[in-house]
């Protein structure tokens, strides 16, 4: 079974400077896909973007997070646990190379919210289980490294 997924990235030529020298040509764009928000998008700020618009290198990690989150949110309801909250504060390197860059590695460092004692003690390998489902994490070619937490109420 395969899927297909498609977007629309659309550039957002900096209009006050048409005839702009390189350095001054705009980064910002708009992502949008058929029945969603549309996402302003830009360059890093490092390589003059805007810096209030999503770059490249957090859409990849953010991609990573919510498949993650996905994977384990099916595997818990799977496995019979309640999670009664998840949050991801997950975070990623690149590196120059050459004149040009690579993602060297992506963090993730979920931490979850259980009912149970019993249930906090399943919580890791529910994690693992989920990193083996996450499409996205077996579509990179880099590290996505797991410091997971957990806390009952």
């Amino acid at each position: 079974m395969s899927h297909t997924f498609a977007i629309s990235l659309e550039w957002q030529p900096n209009r006050r400077f048409p005839d702009a020298a390189l350095a001054e040509y705009s980064r910002e764009g708009v992502m949008t896909a058929t029945g969603h928000d549309p996402v302003s998008v830009s360059a890093a700020g490092g390589f003059g973007g805007d810096i209030a618009r999503w770059n490249p290198e957090e859409l990849v990690i953010g991609a990573l997070s919510q498949c993650h989150m996905l994977s384990f949110l099916w595997v818990a309801r799977d496995e019979g646990v309640a999670i009664l909250d998840y949050r991801d504060d997950a975070q990623g390197s690149m590196e120059m190379r050459g004149g040009t860059g690579a993602m060297t590695q992506v963090t993730l460092r979920p931490h979850v919210v259980v009912a149970s004692t019993s249930d906090a003690d399943r919580v890791e390998a529910l994690h693992e289980r989920a990193a083996g489902m996450c499409i996205i994490r077996a579509s990179v070619n880099f590290p996505v490294e797991l410091e997971s937490g957990v806390s009952v109420r």
